[in-house]
């Protein structure tokens, strides 16, 4: 895949996760850049908060996510959210929704790791597989605007 392929690809992601926050009464804004800290920054008007989203896209059965490598201590902060998206079937878009805690604790048990440590070699990646629990949970997003849960819980 090219340079531009890969853009396009995360763009599509991008904007279909925005388009189902904005069906969920969310307002969605994709920030711009090459070096860009978070993809969406959500804001919630009625509820006075807001809340940062990672997207990792795919069309392949895996989701790069280099986790460990951006984030090497527990304490570097980090999104609210992240949502994979899978688009291997061009007419079936699937989302995997994750607080921050709950995919750097999968991306742990994929590494093998008993606790939060760098990883020397490689780039983290979670194979579809591994986390098919989390498919379409987008509560989670829309119960922290609304007081019911915290999002690095």
């Amino acid at each position: 895949m090219n340079k531009f392929e890969k853009y396009c690809l995360n763009i599509a992601g991008e904007f279909s996760v925005c388009a189902e926050l904005a069906k969920r009464n969310l307002i969605p804004n994709i920030t711009l850049g090459n070096y860009k800290s978070v993809d969406i920054v959500v804001n919630d008007p009625m509820h006075d908060k807001s809340a940062l989203i990672e997207v990792k896209c795919t069309n392949k059965k895996r989701f790069v996510t280099s986790f460990f490598q951006k984030y090497k201590t527990q304490q570097s902060k980090g999104p609210d959210f992240w949502v994979l998206v899978d688009v291997s079937k061009i007419d079936d878009t699937r989302f995997f929704i994750f607080t921050h805690l709950e995919i750097a604790k999968t991306q742990m048990r994929r590494n093998g790791m008993e606790s939060w440590s760098h990883v020397a070699g490689g780039v983290d990646n979670l194979p579809l597989g591994n986390i098919l629990d989390f498919e379409n949970q987008w509560e989670k997003i829309t119960d922290f605007f609304l007081g019911k849960a915290k999002s690095n819980s």
